[in-house]
């Protein structure tokens, strides 16, 4: 029988516990990339027993908010990258990173103008043929590669756009706003797992046919003209996605945004 709390409610003692542990890593009492105490010693410090602790703390784990390491015990992840997605705000990668301290970077791996097939076309509102910019590129933090980003924008809407103007932007959404006075914000945003191929996964540093985050998201223009469809495959150690509710939305039970991580 699971241990109970005095409570009306018969809340297993487990599911306490792991509010008051969820508090130490909020509260930054245990840091990101750092060593989580023993059961042990979480047993003294909360007075429940190790075996409750221990279903707590392997509960964490399953939701990746916890990861054990086999040589030297369980740890807080230290994403290098908390991704938000909003239904109204398109965010630039290269500025949440700056924002949170790190230095982004980006690979171009691919530029091309060429016609789009059906699935493109019916993504952007097009006709099968009319001309598309496809784009690739690797994205680092802290030289760290952390997402592959593939890109297709209708030519129409930027034009004169080269390889050489994304080589040299960090932020393409500044870029547009700056160059094409863009006004954008997101219509579409799809999460989904993948597994990599070989070629995914040496540019991510992983395994090949390791499980990655795959988002999928659409862009439109202020007219509501479909304007990027983004794909990325997220690394799975290195990059968390914070969910913004839009203004007016009710909060979750503790106001704060549902994370979504995946551990490979």
């Amino acid at each position: 029988m699971p241990e109970k709390d005095n409570g009306s409610n018969n809340v297993p003692i487990y599911i306490s516990v792991q509010k008051d542990l969820l508090k130490l890593i909020r509260d930054r009492q245990v840091q990101p990339g750092g060593r989580f105490p023993s059961e042990r010693e979480l047993s003294l410090r909360f007075g429940a027993s190790r075996m409750t602790m221990r279903k707590a703390v392997d509960h964490l784990v399953q939701e990746g908010v916890l990861e054990r390491r086999s040589t030297s015990g369980t740890y807080v992840p230290d994403r290098l990258f908390d991704r938000p997605l909003s239904d109204h705000i398109p965010y630039s990668i290269s500025e949440v990173v700056e924002k949170a301290g790190h230095t982004p970077g980006s690979k171009l791996l691919f530029f091309e103008r060429k016609e789009a097939d059906e699935l493109i076309a019916s993504k952007l509102a097009l006709s099968p043929g009319d001309p598309v910019i496809s784009i690739e590129r690797q994205r680092t933090v802290d030289g760290v590669p952390v997402c592959l980003e593939f890109s297709h924008i209708p030519a129409r809407l930027v034009p004169g756009l080269s390889a050489s103007d994304v080589i040299e932007n960090k932020s393409l959404y500044k870029l547009f706003r700056d160059n094409y006075q863009l006004d954008l914000s997101n219509k579409v945003s799809i999460i989904s797992i993948h597994r990599v191929t070989k070629s995914e996964a040496a540019l991510l540093d992983i395994r090949p046919g390791s499980s990655v985050l795959r988002f999928e998201g659409l862009s439109v223009t202020s007219d509501g003209q479909p304007f990027e469809h983004l794909r990325s495959l997220n690394h799975p150690d290195r990059v968390s996605f914070t969910i913004q509710q839009s203004p007016g939305e009710s909060s979750t039970d503790e106001g704060r945004p549902v994370r979504w991580m995946l551990h490979s």
